[in-house]
């Protein structure tokens, strides 16, 4: 195995961690969280990428601005734990959630986010699996530089 295989399996690792975890809170919804994570690996830099409102899941927003009433509207329509009279008035309740955002903000933890959704799998990540992907680094390092040895020795015969 390769370096940017062993870089890919566990950044896929951590990307099926942060949406167990999204999950696990109960905060799925349109589910754009868990669709949009996405990894890069650029040389030996591990980039991994999540929706816009990610910031808003792990940190809450601060008052002032109205949030963008698409992502309502999305958000009332796919939440099935709404009653039908909210999907009837959609527009209007997505207004409602608006303007309370706007005013108030969105504190995280809150009663429906314990926050910590993304800088807890991260820090366990970091603890833990880390270690394995560095072991396994190790080793094809080792193997790459045993070939360069034998290579040389070759040579020198």
């Amino acid at each position: 195995m390769n370096k940017d295989a062993i870089y890919i399996k566990y950044l896929e690792k951590l990307r099926l961690k942060l949406v167990a975890k999204y999950d696990e809170l109960g905060l799925r919804a349109s589910g754009k969280y868990a669709e949009e994570l996405e990894y890069k690996v650029i040389g030996d830099r591990l980039i991994m990428m999540g929706s816009f409102h990610s910031q808003f899941m792990e940190h809450g927003r601060e008052p002032g601005k109205f949030p963008p009433r698409s992502a309502i509207l999305e958000w009332i329509e796919t939440k099935d734990s709404l009653p039908n009279e909210f999907r009837e008035k959609k527009d209007q309740f997505a207004f409602l959630i608006a303007r309370k955002i706007a005013n108030e903000g969105i504190t995280v933890p809150n009663e429906y986010n314990r926050g910590a959704i993304i800088s807890s799998v991260v820090d366990d990540f970091l603890g833990n699996d880390i270690r394995d992907m560095l072991d396994e680094l190790g080793i094809v390092y080792l193997n790459r530089i045993k070939s360069d040895v034998v290579q040389l020795l070759k040579q020198a015969a």
